[in-house]
């Protein structure tokens, strides 16, 4: 992925660091608050760029992606909000995908928050494949990921392309990921 520009960042790091990190063109791309002085509200990605998530025990590398946030409050990071992903993908692609990024957030230290029914997608088996692929025709799905008492990060899958059809082969798939402060440990 050489020659993509790449954003650097993780809730709580300093604005200035984000600049000096990314390869992004970070100031261009951020609307600035008008306060005294004027304040970093947010980064806007539009163009093809690669996101890592650079704490240095739970960090992780988002494929390439054109559509973001990244989200600041009183000069530091609060959110990042993507879709891994450069377009829709069909469903076989996009359940890939999801393995690949829930194996990726658990070798990084991420489990999902301990409320009822909040787990892993499940995508390892065909059977598991087809009921996911059938829940989407309806709603979207996704899990609840921490690192307690200090990140959050919510992982969708949703149908958006052509769903009402509910054919398997002409629908298209997006994953949207974001990233905040923990909210839900005690």
């Amino acid at each position: 992925m050489s020659g993509v520009d790449r954003i650097y960042a993780h809730i709580g790091k300093p604005y200035a660091e984000v600049v000096k990190d990314s390869s992004f063109p970070v100031e261009r791309k951020t609307a600035i608050y008008p306060s005294d002085p004027p304040k970093a509200d947010s980064t806007w990605i539009s163009s093809p760029v690669v996101i890592t998530f650079d704490d240095p025990e739970h960090g992780f590398t988002l494929p390439k992606t054109i559509y973001g946030a990244v989200g600041y409050t009183k000069g530091k990071v609060d959110g990042i909000t993507t879709s891994p992903m450069v377009e829709s993908l069909p469903f076989d692609k996009t359940a890939a995908l999801l393995d690949e990024l829930q194996t990726m957030f658990k070798s990084a230290g991420w489990a999902p928050e301990s409320a009822g029914g909040n787990d892993w997608i499940k995508v390892s088996s065909d059977d598991e494949k087809r009921q996911l692929q059938a829940k989407l025709f309806e709603r979207a799905d996704g899990v609840i990921l921490l690192v307690p008492h200090k990140y959050s990060l919510l992982l969708h899958v949703k149908c958006y392309v052509r769903c009402d059809e509910r054919n398997v082969d002409t629908a298209r798939y997006l994953i949207d990921v974001g990233l905040s402060r923990d909210h839900f440990s005690d």
